[in-house]
């Protein structure tokens, strides 16, 4: 091949490569997955979020319009890679789709626990900010972002931070609580996305205010709500509508949530594969992206119809900071630990 047909080959993959999420399959070929998924007749999803009421919702949903009975084991994402990896040695899979974060997803792809999922439809109308951040396309597909902000004490912060920088305003010394920067989560979202974007200064600055850890997220809120502390973060701004009535509220800094990605993958040699793949389409449909929306959570698709709760209405639809990236983990661990003791 001469030097012309090379580069030309190496700008087709190139191409192709970045094709891959916009790719899906012929009609005649989803409709024959269809009816497949229809004849095994069930599928299980394993999902890492906890007591979330979306997760029930979507499986009725998914039951009215294919038929197909939606199984739920939900347990803590330690917990799920325990389950995965305890049914992978006994060679007993039982989940076909599991629902996590992208970054653990990726893990579970290194330890031979997801395959690739193939074609899908409706890849091509995922958002640009999610798309620009989602790493290993062939393995899982983002189907909703946990978003966090800021919660407010009303009567100790009535004049509550609007920037990041206004967290190193020393009026609020000894009075921020925080989820664990030093531990996987949503503070180490945060930690490894403002680390990134504001640099080690912010948070030297912010260290020396004094940040109390805590990993029980119920608890920190009703502790923002008593007045033990003024401001929570990062908080999950889905969990609002649960602390109407209390003299608290949600704050969007200026310049936009820290968000993590939640995934669908396809569990390897799962016992319904084409049940498996169904739900995952299923779920970046904007049928069930409107049941996401109206439970308060990031969607990943344009367009949606759904109706946010009228307790985020007012937060509107903040723009996105950032996520964590899997390369900046062990630097962002690392000085974590080192400034937060």
């Amino acid at each position: 091949m001469n030097l012309r047909g090379f580069i030309a080959a190496f700008a087709t993959s190139i191409i192709a490569l970045g094709a891959h999420a916009q790719s899906g399959p012929t009609p005649a070929a989803w409709d024959k997955l269809v009816a497949a998924a229809k004849t095994e007749g069930t599928v299980t999803l394993y999902t890492g979020l906890v007591g979330n009421q979306t997760t029930k919702k979507i499986a009725a949903a998914f039951q009215q319009k294919y038929g197909i009975r939606m199984d739920i084991l939900e347990v803590r994402a330690t917990e799920l890679y325990e389950r995965l990896r305890a049914d992978k040695v006994a060679n007993r899979v039982l989940s076909d789709v599991i629902n996590t974060s992208g970054l653990q997803t990726r893990q579970f792809n290194e330890d031979g626990i997801v395959e690739k999922y193939g074609e899908l439809p409706g890849l091509a109308a995922i958002i640009k900010d999610v798309r620009d951040i989602w790493e290993d396309q062939d393995i899982h597909v983002p189907i909703f972002t946990l978003r966090y902000g800021l919660l407010v004490n009303t009567q100790l912060a009535p004049d509550a931070p609007k920037t990041f920088a206004d967290l190193l305003d020393p009026k609020w010394k000894g009075k921020i609580l925080a989820d664990d920067f030093r531990a996987a989560g949503g503070g180490q979202t945060f930690f490894s996305v403002t680390l990134r974007k504001f640099g080690r200064a912010f948070h030297e600055k912010l260290a020396a205010q004094n940040v109390v850890f805590m990993r029980e997220t119920r608890e920190a809120e009703r502790r923002i709500a008593r007045g033990e502390f003024a401001i929570y973060l990062p908080f999950l701004l889905n969990n609002l509508p649960a602390l109407k009535g209390l003299p608290v509220k949600a704050v969007v800094l200026d310049e936009g949530v820290t968000y993590t990605p939640y995934s669908a993958s396809l569990t390897k040699s799962g016992p319904h594969p084409n049940a498996g793949r169904l739900l995952m389409a299923f779920m970046i449909s904007p049928e069930a992206q409107a049941l996401y929306a109206a439970d308060g959570l990031g969607t990943v698709i344009d367009g949606v119809s759904g109706s946010v709760p009228a307790d985020l209405q007012s937060l509107g639809q903040p723009k996105l900071l950032g996520a964590r990236i899997r390369s900046d983990d062990e630097t962002a661990f690392a000085i974590a630990k080192e400034l937060y003791k």
